[in-house]
C-alpha cells in the first residue's frame, strides 16, 4: 500500500528521457562556462575588482538556470541595494545561489566550510567571510565583519546559525548582530519561501526535498534535487531597519526574528489553505 509520504513524493520520479537530456545539455554547458569563468577570474580578477565581485553573481544565475529554479521577488529589491547588512531565514544550500544571484554580496560562513571539497573552493571564490563560531573568537568575528561593512561592501548573515527543516524559523542568535550593534548600518531582512516543486505546492512531506538539515547526507539529497524538473521560490524583501535605532543587539535580533517568522508563517499558512 502506498503511504501518504510516498504519494506526495511521487511527482519527482516522473522525469522523461527528453527532460533528462535537456538537463545533461544544460549541465555540460554550465561546466564549460564555469571553467571559463574560473580561468577568467584568475587572469583578470586581481586586475579588475568588479570582475571579482560579479563573477559569483554570474555563477549563481547560471546555477539557477541549470536547476530550473525560478525566483519571484516581492518587495523593493532596488531600494535594498543601498543597504549594508542582509539577513534571512535558512533552509538549504540552495539559499546561497538564490540570494547571491541578485547583486554582489559576501556571505558569512563558518570556518570549517573553507576546507570542504568543492564547496570550500566556491565559497572562497565568492569572497565569503569565514569565522570561528566560538566565544573566545567573538571579538575577531565582530571586527572582521565590521571592517567589511565599513569598506562599503554588502554582507549576508543567516542569524539562525544553521538550516531548519523548513516548517518553522529557528531562534536567531543575537551574536550575529554584534558587528552592527548601535552602529549606523541599514539591515535588509529577507524571507525565503520555497513554494512549488515540479509545479506542485510544497508541503511538509515535500519540504525535505529542498530543506537540508540535521544529519542529512549531502550526496543523496543533492542527487534527488538535481532530478527535479523545476523549483519555484519567493523572496520577500521586508522593510529595512537601522541598527542604531535599537537599544542593543538582543532587541535588534528579536525584532528581526519576529518580522521574518511572521511573514514566513503567513506564507506557509496561505499555501496550506489552497
Amino acid at each position: 500500500m502506498t503511504n501518504r509520504e510516498n504519494l506526495y513524493l511521487s511527482p519527482i520520479h516522473n522525469l522523461s528521457l527528453l527532460e533528462h537530456l535537456i538537463f545533461i545539455i544544460k549541465l555540460i554547458f554550465f561546466i564549460v562556462l564555469f571553467v571559463f569563468l574560473i580561468i577568467f577570474s584568475f587572469s583578470l580578477g586581481k586586475i579588475i575588482n568588479s570582475v571579482q565581485k560579479w563573477l559569483p553573481v554570474i555563477f549563481n544565475r547560471m546555477l539557477l538556470w541549470v536547476l530550473s529554479i525560478k525566483v519571484e521577488i516581492i518587495g523593493e529589491i532596488d531600494q535594498s541595494k543601498k543597504n549594508n547588512l542582509f539577513i534571512s531565514n535558512h533552509l538549504s544550500y540552495l539559499d546561497i545561489p538564490i540570494l547571491g544571484s541578485r547583486f554582489p554580496i559576501r556571505f558569512v560562513a563558518k570556518s570549517e566550510v573553507e576546507s570542504w571539497p568543492l564547496f570550500g573552493f566556491l565559497a572562497k571564490k565568492s569572497r565569503s567571510i569565514f569565522i570561528r563560531r566560538n566565544k573566545t573568537d567573538s571579538f575577531n568575528q565582530k571586527t572582521k565583519i565590521l571592517d567589511v561593512l565599513s569598506s562599503h561592501e554588502k554582507v549576508f548573515i543567516f542569524p539562525e546559525g544553521t538550516t531548519s527543516d523548513g516548517n518553522r524559523v529557528l531562534d536567531f542568535k543575537s551574536s550575529s548582530f554584534s558587528s552592527v550593534e548601535n552602529q549606523n548600518f541599514i539591515i535588509q531582512p529577507i524571507v525565503i519561501v520555497y513554494s512549488d516543486l515540479n509545479g506542485i505546492p510544497i508541503n511538509r512531506w515535500l519540504r525535505p526535498m529542498i530543506a537540508w538539515y540535521g544529519d542529512m547526507d549531502l550526496k543523496p539529497h543533492l542527487s534527488k534535487l538535481v532530478a527535479l524538473i523545476s523549483i519555484k521560490v519567493k523572496l520577500f524583501y521586508l522593510e529595512p531597519v537601522n541598527a542604531q535605532n535599537f537599544k542593543n543587539r538582543k532587541d535588534l535580533s528579536k525584532y528581526l526574528e519576529d518580522q521574518i517568522r511572521k511573514v514566513y508563517s503567513n506564507a506557509l499558512s496561505k499555501k496550506l489553505a489552497k
